[in-house]
């Protein structure tokens, strides 16, 4: 009889006993308040990123502007599904064209080179192959080779000796240096000259000294009023003599890479133009973009 009313009475028991500790179990769960990161179906609007569980962006910042976005990451988003599809096309024709061609070679090589030790030397023999034409085609080209170079290198130098490549800055000093050699030549020249005439006190005796000796000439040629050199050719991208037909906005670089970031232009090479301002362009690889526009 006491073993059936206990066996009644234990599991009210065991409840009482364990209500107090469910309790303060529930109570340590629910420490914090209500700011706790719980699961949920839409993100906050403040501290979007405490309740995600992955690097994630929202909509309205993946779709539009931001602050700290640079233009050119909005337009490749507009434009990844076309990119993507243009690209999987092209990978997949690539491929199948690829495997219609290596298909039959792969047939043929199976055919005459069964197993992976005569494939072996199959390539092998074909780059000794390849090594003997190379070597072949070299010995019969190379003095032609040789001589084709050092006609070109004779050109060049012989367009530098008659200063085809000199800047403004030197066809100005070298006109000068002429200039100033030519005027002490002919001042020495006339002093030596009326010197002898008075002397002699003879007009002839200063003419004497306007003869000139063909084997001796002291002007090699006549200066010519405009050397052409090859600074002489328009270049440059502000150079109106440059353009033939002017470009649409959309077309023409940048003046400068400010939708990245970038402290400085995109500079010009062909006109000289360094793309980074004192005082930072011994400093410049702290001032580049990590991409440049294709129009660079």
């Amino acid at each position: 009889k006491d073993g059936a009313h206990f066996a009644r009475l234990a599991p009210k028991m065991a409840l009482r006993v364990a209500r107090p500790l469910r309790f303060r179990l529930t109570r340590l769960l629910r420490a914090g308040g209500a700011d706790d990161a719980k699961p949920r179906w839409t993100l906050p609007e403040a501290d979007y990123h405490k309740y995600t569980y992955q690097p994630s962006i929202p909509d309205k910042h993946f779709n539009i502007g931001h602050w700290n976005y640079a233009p050119i990451t909005m337009w490749l988003r507009a434009r990844r599904p076309a990119m993507e599809r243009v690209i999987g096309d092209v990978y997949s024709t690539l491929t199948a064209t690829g495997t219609a061609v290596w298909s039959p070679i792969s047939a043929n090589l199976d055919a005459h080179l069964p197993g992976f030790g005569y494939k072996v030397l199959g390539l092998i023999g074909a780059l000794i192959g390849y090594n003997l034409a190379v070597m072949y085609v070299t010995s019969r080209t190379e003095a032609w080779m040789f001589l084709e170079k050092m006609r070109l290198y004779a050109m060049g130098d012989e367009l530098v000796k008659k200063g085809f490549f000199m800047s403004d800055a030197e066809e100005v000093h070298t006109r000068q240096h002429n200039y100033d050699h030519d005027v002490e030549r002919l001042n020495h020249l006339w002093e030596e000259a009326l010197a002898d005439a008075t002397e002699a006190r003879s007009f002839d005796k200063l003419c004497e000294h306007l003869q000139v000796d063909p084997e001796k000439l002291p002007v090699k040629e006549i200066p010519k009023p405009i050397s052409w050199r090859f600074s002489m050719m328009p270049y440059g991208r502000d150079d109106p003599d440059a353009k033939t037909f002017s470009f649409a906005p959309v077309d023409s670089p940048a003046a400068s890479n400010y939708f990245l970031l970038d402290a400085g232009s995109s500079g010009d090479y062909i006109d000289r133009q360094d793309n980074k301002p004192n005082p930072i362009r011994k400093g410049r690889h702290m001032y580049t973009a990590a991409y440049m526009p294709p129009t660079k």
